[in-house]
């Protein structure tokens, strides 16, 4: 029997060493994506009558909507006709099936909802929510 050195008994520990830093930096990446699709200045109206959807799709496109009709998606501001390009560009991505969500303030007028929800059928996009916050 031939005896081996110990110096050969080594486990290469760089090589798993940097497949743990990626898994790292991939979720703090991804998890720091998700954060950035919410405005958090805006304040919610309130759902009375509504039941509460707990699970977002994945796919869903969210736009963000201030009481002064200031419009952004993914924290990027956008006006109305650069809204329905992206739109028009995330349809033919992902097809007419993708679900929007339209945040807006509880004090934003309904015009500018409205507008909002017209660029989105313009783009060819039907699955359109209103998220509102659950009553307590």
């Amino acid at each position: 029997m031939k005896h081996r050195p110990d110096d050969t008994l080594e486990t290469p520990i760089t090589s798993m060493i940097d497949i743990v830093f990626q898994l790292i930096i991939f979720f703090v990446v991804t998890s720091a994506i998700d954060k950035d699709v919410v405005d958090e200045s805006i304040k919610l109206a309130s759902a009375q009558n509504a039941p509460a959807v707990e699970t977002v799709d994945p796919h869903s496109v969210t736009i963000n909507l201030h009481s002064d009709g200031e419009i952004n998606v993914a924290m990027m501001p956008m006006s109305l006709p650069q809204l329905r390009n992206f739109l028009i560009s995330m349809r033919s991505q992902s097809g007419n099936a993708t679900p929007i969500l339209i945040r807006c303030d509880g004090t934003t007028r309904y015009r500018k909802i409205d507008q909002v929800m017209q660029v989105v059928t313009e783009a060819g996009l039907y699955r359109v929510r209103i998220v509102a916050m659950l009553e307590e």
